[in-house]
Protein backbone atom coordinates (compact mmCIF):
# COMPACT_ATOMS: atom_id res chain seq x y z
CA UNK A 1 0.00 0.00 0.00
CA UNK A 2 1.40 3.55 -0.73
CA UNK A 3 2.23 6.01 1.76
CA UNK A 4 3.50 9.38 2.38
CA UNK A 5 7.41 8.55 3.09
CA UNK A 6 7.31 5.92 -0.14
CA UNK A 7 5.82 8.86 -2.19
CA UNK A 8 8.15 11.58 -1.00
CA UNK A 9 10.90 9.37 -1.74
CA UNK A 10 10.13 8.84 -5.39
CA UNK A 11 8.64 12.22 -6.15
CA UNK A 12 12.39 13.31 -5.22
CA UNK A 13 14.47 10.88 -7.00
CA UNK A 14 12.20 12.02 -9.79
CA UNK A 15 12.90 15.37 -9.40
CA UNK A 16 16.86 14.53 -9.78
CA UNK A 17 15.82 12.86 -12.94
CA UNK A 18 14.20 15.33 -14.22
CA UNK A 19 16.72 18.04 -13.74
CA UNK A 20 19.06 15.86 -15.34
CA UNK A 21 16.46 15.66 -18.61
CA UNK A 22 16.01 19.38 -18.50
CA UNK A 23 19.91 19.44 -18.88
CA UNK A 24 19.93 17.17 -21.85
CA UNK A 25 16.25 19.00 -22.92
CA UNK A 26 17.84 22.24 -23.40
CA UNK A 27 21.22 21.53 -24.65
CA UNK A 28 19.29 19.82 -27.45
CA UNK A 29 17.13 22.66 -27.99
CA UNK A 30 20.56 24.55 -28.17
CA UNK A 31 22.39 21.75 -30.81
CA UNK A 32 19.15 21.83 -32.28
CA UNK A 33 18.85 25.68 -33.21
CA UNK A 34 22.84 25.63 -34.21
CA UNK A 35 22.44 23.11 -36.56
CA UNK A 36 19.29 24.86 -37.81
CA UNK A 37 21.19 27.78 -37.72
CA UNK A 38 23.75 25.87 -40.20
CA UNK A 39 21.18 24.43 -42.52
CA UNK A 40 19.92 28.35 -42.96
CA UNK A 41 23.15 29.21 -43.79
CA UNK A 42 24.28 26.63 -46.50
CA UNK A 43 20.91 27.55 -48.25
CA UNK A 44 21.59 31.15 -48.52
CA UNK A 45 24.78 29.87 -49.66
CA UNK A 46 23.15 27.83 -52.48
CA UNK A 47 21.06 30.33 -53.56
CA UNK A 48 24.40 33.15 -53.99
CA UNK A 49 26.04 30.39 -55.41
CA UNK A 50 23.22 29.12 -57.72
CA UNK A 51 22.49 33.13 -58.84
CA UNK A 52 26.59 33.58 -59.15
CA UNK A 53 26.68 30.02 -61.81
CA UNK A 54 23.30 30.31 -63.47
CA UNK A 55 22.81 34.37 -63.72
CA UNK A 56 25.97 35.44 -63.93
CA UNK A 57 28.60 32.67 -65.27
CA UNK A 58 26.06 31.02 -67.36
CA UNK A 59 24.83 34.60 -68.83
CA UNK A 60 28.32 35.62 -69.32
CA UNK A 61 29.34 32.75 -71.11
CA UNK A 62 26.34 32.70 -73.24
CA UNK A 63 27.05 36.31 -74.08
CA UNK A 64 30.84 34.55 -75.27
CA UNK A 65 29.04 32.40 -77.20
CA UNK A 66 26.72 34.91 -79.21
CA UNK A 67 30.29 37.04 -80.16
CA UNK A 68 32.00 34.14 -80.84
CA UNK A 69 29.37 33.23 -83.80
CA UNK A 70 28.96 36.65 -84.61
CA UNK A 71 32.64 37.42 -85.05
CA UNK A 72 32.25 33.59 -87.35
CA UNK A 73 29.33 35.36 -89.74
CA UNK A 74 31.50 38.03 -90.06
CA UNK A 75 34.44 36.35 -90.93
CA UNK A 76 32.38 34.06 -93.41
CA UNK A 77 30.53 37.05 -95.06
CA UNK A 78 34.05 39.07 -95.93
CA UNK A 79 35.60 35.54 -97.18
CA UNK A 80 36.41 36.29 -100.78
CA UNK A 81 34.96 33.16 -103.03
CA UNK A 82 35.34 32.35 -106.81
CA UNK A 83 33.50 30.19 -108.79
CA UNK A 84 30.88 27.81 -107.16
CA UNK A 85 33.12 25.53 -105.47
CA UNK A 86 34.44 28.32 -102.96
CA UNK A 87 30.81 29.63 -103.15
CA UNK A 88 29.62 26.40 -102.06
CA UNK A 89 31.81 26.10 -99.10
CA UNK A 90 31.34 29.50 -97.69
CA UNK A 91 27.63 28.60 -97.46
CA UNK A 92 27.74 25.30 -96.58
CA UNK A 93 30.35 26.41 -93.56
CA UNK A 94 27.72 28.91 -92.87
CA UNK A 95 25.13 26.68 -92.50
CA UNK A 96 27.50 24.42 -90.18
CA UNK A 97 28.31 27.14 -87.99
CA UNK A 98 24.58 27.90 -87.62
CA UNK A 99 23.72 24.01 -87.10
CA UNK A 100 26.57 24.07 -84.85
CA UNK A 101 25.10 27.13 -82.56
CA UNK A 102 21.79 25.79 -82.85
CA UNK A 103 22.41 22.20 -81.77
CA UNK A 104 24.60 23.81 -78.82
CA UNK A 105 21.77 26.07 -77.58
CA UNK A 106 19.49 22.68 -77.62
CA UNK A 107 21.57 20.82 -75.69
CA UNK A 108 21.57 24.11 -73.14
CA UNK A 109 18.26 23.94 -73.52
CA UNK A 110 17.73 20.13 -72.20
CA UNK A 111 20.31 20.72 -69.31
CA UNK A 112 18.02 23.53 -68.21
CA UNK A 113 14.94 21.33 -68.31
CA UNK A 114 17.02 18.91 -66.24
CA UNK A 115 17.81 21.04 -64.00
CA UNK A 116 14.51 22.82 -63.67
CA UNK A 117 12.86 19.66 -63.35
CA UNK A 118 14.62 19.01 -60.55
CA UNK A 119 14.12 22.35 -58.70
CA UNK A 120 10.27 21.73 -58.94
CA UNK A 121 10.49 18.76 -57.31
CA UNK A 122 12.53 20.81 -54.89
CA UNK A 123 9.68 23.07 -54.45
CA UNK A 124 7.54 20.72 -54.25
CA UNK A 125 9.63 19.37 -51.23
CA UNK A 126 9.65 22.76 -49.77
CA UNK A 127 5.99 23.60 -49.76
CA UNK A 128 5.45 20.09 -48.04
CA UNK A 129 8.06 20.90 -45.31
CA UNK A 130 6.36 24.19 -44.73
CA UNK A 131 3.02 22.37 -44.20
CA UNK A 132 5.08 20.61 -41.49
CA UNK A 133 6.52 23.40 -39.74
CA UNK A 134 2.46 24.94 -39.68
CA UNK A 135 1.37 21.63 -38.00
CA UNK A 136 4.10 21.67 -35.70
CA UNK A 137 3.04 25.56 -34.80
CA UNK A 138 -0.23 24.20 -34.81
CA UNK A 139 0.78 21.26 -31.80
CA UNK A 140 2.25 24.30 -29.83
CA UNK A 141 -0.98 26.02 -29.47
CA UNK A 142 -2.87 22.87 -28.86
CA UNK A 143 -0.28 22.16 -26.07
CA UNK A 144 -0.68 25.75 -25.16
CA UNK A 145 -4.61 25.73 -24.89
CA UNK A 146 -4.48 22.44 -23.09
CA UNK A 147 -1.99 24.11 -20.36
CA UNK A 148 -3.95 27.01 -20.22
CA UNK A 149 -7.26 25.21 -18.95
CA UNK A 150 -4.87 23.11 -16.67
CA UNK A 151 -3.60 26.78 -14.70
CA UNK A 152 -7.92 27.45 -14.77
CA UNK A 153 -9.17 24.33 -12.86
CA UNK A 154 -5.75 25.02 -10.48
CA UNK A 155 -7.57 28.71 -10.33
CA UNK A 156 -11.21 27.64 -9.67
CA UNK A 157 -10.35 25.07 -7.56
CA UNK A 158 -11.62 22.24 -9.43
CA UNK A 159 -7.62 20.53 -9.25
CA UNK A 160 -6.98 21.13 -5.56
CA UNK A 161 -3.94 19.37 -2.95
CA UNK A 162 -7.02 18.60 -0.93
CA UNK A 163 -8.88 16.00 -2.81
CA UNK A 164 -5.38 14.16 -3.00
CA UNK A 165 -4.46 10.76 -1.28
CA UNK A 166 -1.68 8.85 -0.79
CA UNK A 167 -2.65 5.99 -3.69
CA UNK A 168 -3.93 8.76 -6.32
CA UNK A 169 0.02 10.12 -5.43
CA UNK A 170 1.16 7.28 -6.01
CA UNK A 171 -0.54 6.76 -9.46
CA UNK A 172 0.81 10.11 -10.29
CA UNK A 173 4.06 9.57 -9.57
CA UNK A 174 4.23 6.24 -11.56
CA UNK A 175 2.70 7.70 -14.24
CA UNK A 176 5.82 10.54 -13.91
CA UNK A 177 8.06 7.72 -13.70
CA UNK A 178 7.42 6.35 -16.88
CA UNK A 179 6.74 9.73 -18.94
CA UNK A 180 10.21 10.17 -18.21
CA UNK A 181 11.58 6.63 -19.33
CA UNK A 182 9.76 7.68 -22.71
CA UNK A 183 11.24 11.34 -22.32
CA UNK A 184 14.93 10.06 -21.91
CA UNK A 185 14.35 7.51 -25.10
CA UNK A 186 13.36 10.55 -27.10
CA UNK A 187 16.05 12.69 -25.95
CA UNK A 188 18.64 10.59 -26.36
CA UNK A 189 17.05 9.48 -30.21
CA UNK A 190 17.52 13.45 -30.65
CA UNK A 191 20.56 13.58 -29.42
CA UNK A 192 21.84 11.28 -32.17
CA UNK A 193 19.79 13.04 -35.03
CA UNK A 194 21.52 16.61 -34.24
CA UNK A 195 24.95 14.75 -34.25
CA UNK A 196 24.04 14.10 -37.91
CA UNK A 197 22.94 16.81 -39.20
CA UNK A 198 25.70 19.23 -37.48
CA UNK A 199 27.86 16.64 -39.66
CA UNK A 200 25.84 16.62 -42.58
CA UNK A 201 25.99 20.56 -42.06
CA UNK A 202 29.38 20.45 -41.76
CA UNK A 203 30.31 18.76 -44.66
CA UNK A 204 27.88 20.76 -47.25
CA UNK A 205 29.13 23.93 -45.98
CA UNK A 206 33.04 22.59 -47.19
CA UNK A 207 31.56 21.47 -50.33
CA UNK A 208 29.66 24.99 -50.87
CA UNK A 209 32.73 26.77 -50.19
CA UNK A 210 34.83 24.64 -52.94
CA UNK A 211 31.73 25.23 -55.39
CA UNK A 212 31.94 28.77 -54.83
CA UNK A 213 36.13 28.87 -55.57
CA UNK A 214 34.91 27.04 -58.90
CA UNK A 215 32.38 29.57 -59.68
CA UNK A 216 35.08 31.89 -59.68
CA UNK A 217 37.65 30.30 -61.42
CA UNK A 218 35.16 30.02 -63.72
CA UNK A 219 34.12 33.47 -64.33
CA UNK A 220 38.11 33.95 -64.40
CA UNK A 221 38.07 31.93 -67.81
CA UNK A 222 35.19 33.43 -69.41
CA UNK A 223 36.94 36.75 -68.99
CA UNK A 224 39.63 34.90 -70.18
CA UNK A 225 37.64 34.13 -73.49
CA UNK A 226 36.20 37.33 -73.60
CA UNK A 227 39.71 38.92 -74.09
CA UNK A 228 39.97 36.21 -77.25
CA UNK A 229 36.90 37.35 -78.68
CA UNK A 230 37.88 40.88 -79.05
CA UNK A 231 41.05 40.01 -80.23
CA UNK A 232 39.46 38.22 -83.19
CA UNK A 233 36.61 40.86 -83.36
CA UNK A 234 39.80 43.69 -83.57
CA UNK A 235 41.13 41.45 -86.81
CA UNK A 236 37.31 40.97 -88.84
CA UNK A 237 37.39 45.04 -88.60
Amino acid sequence: MANSETNKAAIEKNRKTIFQIESQVMSNKALAYQSRSMIEENRLMILSNYSAAFMGNRQLANANTDEIFNNRAAILQGMVAEGDVQENFVNAQQNKSALDFLRHRSSLNSSVLTISEKLAAINTQLVEINREIMDANSEIVAFNGEQIAANSEMLNGSLTASSATAESNAQLVAANSESMADLLANVSKNKGKIEELLETSGNNAEALMKNKEEINERRNSIMENRKGIAENKAKIN
